[in-house]
């Protein structure tokens, strides 16, 4: 970390907040207009460094600096900074729910399109369209996601508007199916995904390892199934991967087959996500 103690720094992240884990990893940003990005390995913890930028956008940043604590900051850049991701910190994750909500909508209606004629397809735009729904409620009630504890974050909200939305998520994710078996398929499957993208698979499976002891059973299955939506909307997967790899897909998601279900709650969500909207 020494090498960084020239840039202003500030911890972001669940480390932030209080409902972190042991399993989680400290997140670092740096204000510098190189291209930082990096994965160290201290003491049994994984730290992230990335770096921002001095002219982005603060209404894309502001969601990321949430609750940021600052450690170094030698002419207070990160100060301001702050003050300004307070400010606009409202209509942040409100613009943050309204794409992931839109989201929602497409990947339902992609899920819908399909449910009868390609019903692993089905299943899988289905699941992405339910982690975004879960996404975008998370955010209309003034928090950023964060993927190992969104099922907390969802627990705590009160507001009965969304149960109905919520429950209807959580079942299009199966997360009934969470146990020891399927999390292992699971694992071993999403760990072969990022190796194909060349992602870093250390913090997953320090995270899997730590929600099994701790028996989360349902977090590690929906923690599993939420990176595996981000490899497969990622950039870097494109058509062919999803063509070759869609077996793996299939067990790192643990989808269904079941076409009356698909059919059935890909129509219901494609109405669920239409309100939120509203």
């Amino acid at each position: 970390m020494t090498k960084y103690e020239k840039f202003p720094i500030a911890l972001t992240g669940c480390r932030t907040t209080n409902i972190t884990l042991d399993c989680c990893e400290y997140d670092f940003v740096i204000l510098s207009d190189t291209n930082i990005h990096e994965l160290l390995h201290i003491d049994d913890n994984y730290v992230k460094i990335r770096n921002i930028k001095t002219k982005q956008d603060i209404h894309s940043l502001a969601p990321l600096l949430q609750n940021m604590e600052i450690i170094n900051d030698p002419v207070w850049t990160l100060v301001t900074l702050k003050q300004n991701v307070t400010t606009v910190m409202s209509k942040a994750l409100s613009l943050y729910a309204k794409n992931a909500a839109v989201d929602a909508l497409f990947y339902a209606n992609r899920s819908r399109g399909v449910a009868k004629n390609n019903t692993l397809l089905s299943s899988l735009w289905l699941k992405c369209a339910a982690y975004y729904y879960l996404e975008a409620v998370i955010a209309k009630n003034g928090s950023i996601p964060m993927p190992t504890h969104m099922l907390t974050q969802l627990r705590s909200i009160n507001e009965d508007t969304y149960n109905h939305g919520i429950i209807n998520a959580n079942t299009c994710l199966g997360l009934e199916r969470a146990n020891r078996s399927s999390i292992s398929r699971s694992t071993k499957a999403v760990i072969g995904l990022k190796e194909i993208v060349k992602n870093h698979t250390e913090i997953v499976v320090k995270k899997v390892q730590f929600l099994l002891c701790s028996s989360m059973y349902t977090d590690c299955y929906f923690y599993l199934g939420y990176i595996t939506r981000n490899i497969v909307i990622g950039t870097a997967f494109k058509q062919r991967i999803m063509k070759d790899y869609i077996f793996i897909i299939n067990i790192a998601m643990d989808l269904t087959t079941d076409q009356s279900f698909l059919s059935e709650f890909s129509n219901e969500f494609v109405n669920i996500c239409s309100t939120l909207l509203r």
